[in-house]
């Protein structure tokens, strides 16, 4: 079985202990491949270990989109909203997975933006795990125009938050918005709105494409928490992505479906 190893580089512990994995696992007859940052990820893979926090996570995951590649996540980091096992557990937890078939795959939605310049002409297009996100640079507020169903509206603030359920235990949750329990549902969350009566929307996420038609302030595009670039006369297209990522639940199989994380 060929398993690829990521860890965070800036973490001694991190370094060591997936050090000491690839060693077991290599003991136990397995490919094991350590996969550095600008290594490109193929397809054989039969699952990735992370070892870090959720950015790493995030990283790795946007990484791996089209190769649909299952994570294990070990956790080094402060939060762990994505990250499943302790360090301490991952040699039992990984024999869970690779011995005694205790596991399950859950698919986590994805979220798509298409970037249009005035003339209509793609510019970008990418994808994020937890969230797009339209904020505010150098200037007071932004207001947004978005098209969500063929209704039109204008929200106003620092920004506005496209998440996913994934997502929604990230940013989003800390600008006040819910967290979500299944993957039938998108956020939009407008982030210190000028109109308090602007709550999060719940938005079906299977057959809602957002509109962004215009931007009235300075504004730049984050994706999974990293600039992309800045908005000037642009168009915004967002939607649920054809990509899923796929997160490793470890534990009683039967339980982990009935609960459905």
């Amino acid at each position: 079985m060929k398993i690829g190893i990521v860890y965070d580089l800036d973490k001694e512990a991190t370094q060591k202990l997936a050090r000491e994995v690839s060693d077991w696992l290599k003991e136990r007859q397995h490919d094991v491949v350590e996969i550095g940052q600008n290594d490109v990820i193929s397809e054989d893979f039969e699952f990735i270990v992370t070892f870090g926090g959720d950015g790493l996570v995030l990283h790795t995951a946007n990484r791996v989109a089209d190769c649909k590649i299952p994570l294990i996540r070990v956790n080094f980091g402060f939060v762990g909203f994505l990250t499943n096992i302790k360090p301490e557990a991952v040699f039992e937890k990984l024999t869970e997975i690779l011995d005694n078939d205790n596991y399950i795959i859950k698919k986590r939605s994805r979220i798509n933006v298409e970037v249009k310049d005035e003339n209509g002409k793609v510019v970008l297009e990418k994808d994020a795990l937890n969230d797009i996100v339209i904020e505010r640079v150098e200037t007071r507020a932004i207001a947004c125009k978005v098209l969500v169903d063929g209704q039109c509206s204008e929200y106003r603030g620092d920004g506005i938050i496209f998440a996913t359920r994934t997502g929604s235990t990230a940013y989003a949750e800390s600008a006040g918005g819910p967290t979500l329990i299944n993957d039938s549902r998108f956020i939009l969350r407008v982030v210190s709105p000028s109109n308090r009566e602007q709550l999060p929307y719940l938005i079906r996420s299977d057959n809602t494409v957002f509109k962004l038609k215009k931007v009235f302030g300075q504004a730049r595009l984050v994706i999974d928490g990293n600039e992309v670039m800045v908005l000037a006369c642009h168009h915004l297209v967002i939607q649920k992505s054809e990509k899923e990522t796929l997160f490793v639940e470890i534990g009683d199989v039967q339980k982990l479906n009935k609960i459905g994380k």
